[in-house]
């Protein structure tokens, strides 16, 4: 069974976070050898959005060809039924849309546990079980 990857654990192994950066790097590396995994265009999409936003324009090329080179992780596009979805799980859940819409993704592919370390939104999703370890 895949686990979804959210971009908190993209985030905190690429800013090498002091205090989850060690954990997040495990994760990605689990993945490229050999744990099945998925994530979303719209989580490539948020950590281009954060790297820009720190002024990090020339890592966003970078990053992404390094996230899209992990063997083992399926990138999963977002359709139109996915945005009307997750917009009812933001009002369901109180989740921010971007949750609400890979929540919805992860629903239509049948994947019910999630690497994250954002329990205090994910964690909200009765069907899905948060995993930051």
């Amino acid at each position: 069974m895949s686990r979804f990857v959210d971009t908190n654990v993209f985030l905190y192994a690429i800013l090498k976070h002091s205090e989850f950066g060690e954990t997040a790097r495990k994760i990605l590396e689990a993945i490229e050898a050999g744990e099945a995994a998925v994530t979303s265009t719209l989580v490539l999409c948020e950590i281009a959005w954060v790297l820009e936003s720190m002024g990090r324009q020339g890592n966003i090329k970078p990053t992404l060809e390094m996230i899209l080179s992990l063997g083992n992780l399926e990138v999963a596009d977002l359709d139109s039924d996915d945005l009307i979805v997750g917009a009812n799980y933001m009002t369901l859940y109180r989740l921010d849309f971007n949750d609400g819409v890979n929540i919805a993704i992860m629903e239509r592919l049948g994947i019910t546990e999630a690497y994250s370390n954002d329990e205090k939104h994910l964690g909200r999703v009765d069907f899905v079980r948060v995993m930051f370890e």
